[in-house]
């Protein structure tokens, strides 16, 4: 088989040359395409299988495509190949017929043509088995040639056949068979324009034929795909963008648009002009309408104090520039101008900066909270009254009858909590003020507060409400069902991630179902081969002797205990009720040990084996009859997790 594949490829590739060879005649791109590849095909990693034991095989692909526009092909692949697949000693003959639907992003001067594909087939194995798959996947064709390219291309392919999904890689040449005819190509107009696409700079815009098919939105002569301004009418020398005066400068960008200028100047004319005829020229005078001095760039200053009149407090009284034109003043009249008198708007002599103090303690009034009755500095003016002797005087104290402290305000805070007794909810304990001044109470010191604490006598965490967790998994010991171990499930772990925890888990390192006891499913054709083991198990004659072809049988019992290992097995013989009872039971703990002694020597534990007769105790048909016999005679294996 691997020399026909190679012989068909190497025909594939003469036939390419012999396309390419045409290229340079052909006259006419057609939307025909064939393509032939080499396929490398993996039926191991899709289906969980070593690669070592299902190695990758060959085949060949031979394929037709039909070009629909741009962005989408069909193709119609026809592969041929061998295959290692599961359940077969020797390489399978593989051929299959797809039906694909491909997405391209296509452009004619393109080099790389990336693609994406989907569909489905038929597959047939050696003409005896016959199932559908529906392949997906992701190409490139890289051009070498006018009309050819070298693809690449990889795919996966999902089977309604158990153990069938599988990966192809392929790598051949795809040729188009030729041009389309020039007359077929003025026919193509995908915008409706009736500028024919070979001829349309906007192809898939519907366009005007005197703009080359592009379209112009605001009607201005100016395809919108070289206008800057596509929404509104302009002229060509600003780009589709209007020019009122037409000196060139687009008006969004003219500071003179209703008058002719240049670009240098903003689109505003060159001028010397002195509208105010103040002898400075308007473009350095602010003021241009009104006349001015140099000193105030143009500008009128009444008073001429340096000061231009829209800037001047005072435009007809001099004054300096520090006062905005306004002279220095005293308002109070007390001697003392403004600007160094601390109290402008009050009299007061010069020795107190021009503020008054009526007691005359030497504390200005401003500062005296006693103003009218003598007083020292260090009580603000007021009189030295301290009727509770606290340190503050009365005029402050908000307690004058109780003796306080200076931080309080004069009022008394017992405990020295910063809360004042009158508002302290626990004057003689010290608390916050955001608990009304009563303290923080934890019977248990850890950091919950007893009222908030659901296990106040036990030492814990917020995260737990104040309850110990010995495993810190963040689930209380009280509810935690491993309070020794750490884990997201009622605070047990789960090791194998299956969401059944280790305590109820029978196989807690090994992923499986809830349904199962976090034990995986056996799957059903494995069970099939448990059940049909019960008859396919044979002995001699009247003797617990293995026949030989129960060997096959029993590797096939033993392959299955080795790939679920937290399986546990009941190996139970039965027979008919031929001979004496007690003869019966024994023959059948005989036959059930050699099935136990056999499944040792495959390598497994006896750990995981029992065995039993049973006798003629459990017939599961008639032994009125030679077939219901020969069915009571068996040997069952019951596996089991718990």
């Amino acid at each position: 088989m691997r020399k026909i594949l190679l012989l068909g490829f190497i025909l594939c590739l003469f036939g390419l040359q012999n396309v390419y060879g045409q290229e340079e005649k052909a006259d006419y791109q057609s939307p025909h395409a064939m393509v032939a590849k080499v396929l490398f095909n993996d039926y191991a990693l899709p289906n969980g299988f070593d690669g070592d034991t299902l190695k990758m095989s060959n085949g060949l692909e031979f394929g037709y495509i039909r070009n629909i526009n741009k962005y989408l092909n069909i193709a119609f692949p026809l592969k041929v190949g061998l295959a290692n697949v599961s359940g077969f000693r020797n390489k399978r003959t593989i051929f299959s017929a797809d039906a694909l639907l491909q997405v391209q992003y296509y452009k004619d001067e393109a080099k790389v043509v990336p693609y994406l594909f989907g569909g489905g087939g038929v597959v047939t194995e050696n003409f005896e088995m016959t199932n559908v798959q529906f392949p997906m996947g992701v190409g490139v064709n890289l051009r070498i040639g006018e009309n050819s390219y070298f693809n690449l291309q990889g795919e996966y392919r999902k089977s309604q056949a158990a153990d069938r999904d599988n990966l192809q890689y392929g790598a051949g040449f795809w040729f188009r068979l030729g041009q389309r005819k020039y007359e077929e190509q003025l026919g193509l107009d995908t915008d409706g324009d009736t500028v024919p696409d070979i001829q349309d700079e906007c192809p898939t815009e519907a366009g005007l034929p005197g703009l080359l098919g592009c379209p112009d939105t605001d009607g201005d002569g100016i395809a919108d795909k070289i206008d800057e301004c596509p929404d509104e009418l302009g002229v060509a020398a600003t780009l589709g963008c209007p020019d009122l005066d037409g000196d060139g400068v687009k008006d969004a960008n003219d500071l003179c648009p209703s008058q002719p200028g240049t670009l240098e100047n903003n689109g505003c004319p060159e001028t010397n002009s002195d509208r105010d005829h103040d002898g400075i020229n308007d473009e350095l005078d602010m003021c241009p309408d009104e006349a001015g001095l140099a000193r105030t760039k143009g500008c009128p200053d009444s008073d001429q104090d340096g000061v231009m009149d829209s800037e001047d407090d005072c435009p007809n009284t001099p004054g300096p520039i520090s006062k905005k034109g306004c002279p220095s003043r005293d308002s109070d009249g007390d001697g003392i101008l403004d600007e160094q008198d601390a109290c402008p708007d009050v009299a007061g002599p010069l020795v107190l900066e021009g503020c008054p103090d009526t007691d005359g303690d030497g504390v200005l009034d401003k500062n005296d909270d006693c103003p009218d009755v003598p007083g020292a500095a260090s009580t603000r003016g007021c009189p030295n009254i301290d009727s509770d002797g606290d340190g503050v005087v009365d005029s402050k104290d908000a307690c004058p009858y109780q003796a306080g402290s200076p931080k309080t305000g004069g009022c008394p805070d017992t405990d020295g909590d910063g809360v004042l007794d009158s508002a302290d909810q626990c004057p003689y304990q010290a608390g916050p003020a955001e608990r009304g001044g009563c303290p923080f109470i934890d019977a248990d010191g850890d950091g919950v507060e007893d009222k908030d604490d659901e296990c106040p006598a036990q030492a814990g965490s917020k995260a737990t409400s104040g309850c110990p967790d010995s495993d810190q998994d963040g689930v209380a010991d009280k509810f935690d069902a491993c309070p020794n171990t750490p884990g997201p499930y009622r605070g047990c772990p789960d090791t194998d991630g299956d969401g059944v925890d280790d305590s109820q888990d029978s196989c807690p390192n090994t992923a499986g179902s809830v349904s199962n006891y976090g034990c995986p499913e056996i799957k059903p054709e494995e069970k099939e081969v448990i059940v049909a083991a019960a008859q396919a198990v044979v002995f001699e004659v009247g003797k617990a002797t293995l026949k030989a072809e129960s060997y096959a049988v029993l590797d096939q019992v033993a392959d299955i205990l080795l790939k679920y290992p937290d399986y546990k097995v009941m190996i139970s013989g039965h027979t008919d009720n031929t001979g004496k009872s007690e003869s019966n039971k024994a023959l059948s703990q005989e036959r059930a040990n050699s099935c136990y002694e056999y499944l040792v020597s495959k390598g497994i534990s006896r750990h995981r084996m029992q065995f039993k007769g049973m006798g003629e105790e459990k017939p599961i048909a008639s032994n009125a009859t030679e077939e219901g016999r020969e069915l009571n005679r068996r040997v069952e294996f019951d596996l089991y997790v718990r």
